[in-house]
């Protein structure tokens, strides 16, 4: 086989592909239940990335529904927070000009900044950090937000500072020149710099996650207007930042109720990471004959 140039040219032609050699099952009918096998494997997994999806908007929109349109249920006649009450501001409820966010508030509630509601605790600059045996952790860049863990990923000892250690479910913000937020799902790993560990000791994990996926879209509008890439985000815009503050009681009430969503989002993608592991094990060794489909 002509080997391929690892220098500018980074295409394939024609050629290239009629001399890869692969081997394949003889028989027509074991290349079927093979792809019978692999096929299950992508329909589970879209299957589940299409449950996360109504997932990912139920929660958004209760989110807003509570938050941004100010409709969490109230009981007027106690003049208190309940499930089974009115909407809030759609059924007349007291709603106040607030000068620093320019729009109406209900009343009592607060404006503070992201910085208010959150600690942001950036990761290390791992090349300080090479592993010395067997033991390792992955790091989790940019790239690793996005597409996971690869062969490619870098390595770490895992002795390194608790802060930076992260595990399912935390929050993590990437805050330079890619501006993106998500909760991680790909499993332990250690935190580059560049991106941020989110927590809070004040605020339940729903409220700050979608404060800050809403900020975003202002970050972003932000370098749209100067018609530049905005570098990244540093304290100063955390603080310069002005959101909507509920009573933390309510953010509370919330939490129960967009927890479980979350969670479950949380689960499926776990399981297409280990579905998308088992595919890509079971592939070549059905193709080579080491496994057979019965």
């Amino acid at each position: 086989m002509r080997k391929l140039s690892s220098g500018v040219r980074k295409n394939l032609n024609s050629d290239d592909i009629k001399n890869f050699k692969i081997r394949l099952p003889e028989k027509l009918v074991e290349q079927k239940k093979i792809a019978a096998v692999l096929s299950s494997l992508d329909a589970k997994i879209d299957l589940n990335n299409r449950i996360n999806a109504e997932l990912e908007a139920m929660a958004k929109m209760l989110y807003d529904f509570w938050f941004v349109q100010f409709d969490f249920p109230f009981d007027f006649a106690q003049g208190k927070f309940d499930m089974n009450g009115k909407p809030y501001k759609s059924s007349g409820g007291k709603m106040v000009w607030n000068k620093e966010l320019k729009r109406e508030i209900p009343e009592g509630w607060k404006v503070g900044s992201l910085i208010d509601i959150a600690d942001y605790v950036n990761g290390l600059p791992c090349q300080k950090f090479r592993p010395v045996g067997n033991d390792i952790l992955r790091v989790i860049k940019i790239k690793e937000m996005r597409d996971g863990f690869t062969s490619e990923s870098e390595v770490v000892r895992p002795d390194i500072p608790k802060k930076a250690i992260i595990e399912n479910g935390d929050v993590l913000f990437s805050w330079s020149a890619s501006l993106e937020v998500q909760i991680w799902s790909g499993g332990k790993g250690a935190l580059n710099q560049h991106i941020f560990k989110v927590t809070s000791k004040k605020y339940p994990k729903s409220f700050y996650f979608y404060q800050l996926m809403n900020y975003l879209q202002h970050f972003k509008m932000m370098a749209d207007n100067r018609r530049t890439t905005m570098g990244h985000i540093t304290q100063d815009h955390l603080k310069q930042s002005r959101i909507v503050l509920p009573p933390i009681d309510l953010t509370e009430k919330l939490e129960n109720k967009i927890n479980p969503i979350l969670n479950a989002i949380t689960n499926n993608q776990l399981a297409n990471n280990a579905l998308s592991s088992l595919r890509d094990w079971l592939l070549p060794m059905l193709m080579n004959g080491q496994v057979k489909v019965n």
